[in-house]
C-alpha cells in the first residue's frame, strides 16, 4: 500500500456499478479508486501498467474477459493485487470456482456499503472473506450434492481443538471472534489456524471455510 491507502481497482462493465462502488469507497480516508475497467482484458492490461494495486473488485460476467478468468490470469502478474469477486449472481458453483481461481473472497452486489469497505480493508491487511449470505449457499449446495461435494478430514490428522477453530473458520468467524468463543488467546487461534492451513493444504481462510463446510462441521 502507498502511504497506508488501499489502491482498488473496481472491475465491471455496469458504469453504474464501477461508479457506485467509486463513490462508497472513494469517501473512505484510507482508500483510493485507482482503476476502473468494464473488462477482464482492460483489468488485466492496467495492474500490469500500475502494479501498485492492491485490491481488486472483480465481476464474473463481462465481455471480452470475464472475472474468473482474468483472476487467473494474475498468477502471471509479478505482485498481483488479492481479488474479490463481487457479483449478482449467488450461484454458490460460482463462488468454488472463485476461489479454485484464486479469489481471495466473495460478495454479493447486494452487500452494504459498509460491508464492501470492511472487506476490502480486510483483504489488503491479509486476511480472506466469504459473506454469511454466500457460506449458506455453499453449504446448502454441499447438503443437497451428497458424496459427491463432501470431503473427508481423517487424512489431515486434525487434533480435535484445530477441528474446533476449523469449523468456526467456516462459520465466517475472525480471530478475535474464535478466540473468545473458545477462551483461547488470538495468538494461539492464529497457531491453530496455521496449523490447520498446512495441514489441509488450504491456500487460505476462504478455502478452508469451504472445507469445513464440505466437511459439515458446525460451531
Amino acid at each position: 500500500m502507498t502511504g497506508g491507502t488501499i489502491r482498488v481497482a473496481v472491475v465491471d462493465d455496469q458504469q453504474l456499478v464501477r461508479d457506485g462502488f467509486a463513490l462508497i469507497l472513494g469517501s473512505q480516508p484510507d482508500i483510493e479508486v485507482a482503476v476502473q475497467a468494464e473488462d477482464g482484458r482492460q483489468f488485466l492490461d492496467a495492474v500490469r501498467a500500475d502494479p501498485r494495486v492492491d485490491v481488486a473488485l472483480v465481476d464474473i460476467r463481462m465481455p471480452v474477459l470475464d472475472g474468473l478468468a482474468a483472476t487467473r490470469a494474475l498468477a502471471a502478474v509479478p505482485h498481483a493485487p488479492a481479488v474479490i469477486v463481487v457479483t449478482t449472481f449467488d450461484d454458490d458453483a460460482y463462488v468454488l470456482d472463485a476461489i479454485a481461481s484464486g479469489a481471495r473472497g466473495f460478495l454479493l452486489k447486494r452487500c452494504s456499503g459498509k460491508q464492501l469497505v470492511d472487506a476490502v480493508r480486510a483483504v489488503a491487511a491479509g486476511s480472506s472473506i466469504l459473506s454469511a449470505d454466500v457460506t449458506e449457499a455453499v453449504l446448502a449446495r454441499v447438503r443437497a450434492a451428497g458424496p459427491a461435494l463432501q470431503a473427508d478430514l481423517t487424512p489431515y490428522a486434525l487434533t480435535a481443538r484445530e477441528l474446533d477453530v476449523l469449523a468456526l473458520v467456516g462459520a465466517g468467524l475472525n480471530n478475535a471472534e474464535i478466540a473468545a468463543r473458545l477462551h483461547l488467546s488470538i495468538s494461539t487461534v492464529k497457531s491453530h489456524v496455521t496449523n490447520v492451513l498446512a495441514k489441509t493444504g488450504s491456500r487460505d481462510r476462504v478455502q478452508a471455510a469451504i472445507l469445513a463446510l464440505r466437511a459439515g462441521l458446525s460451531p
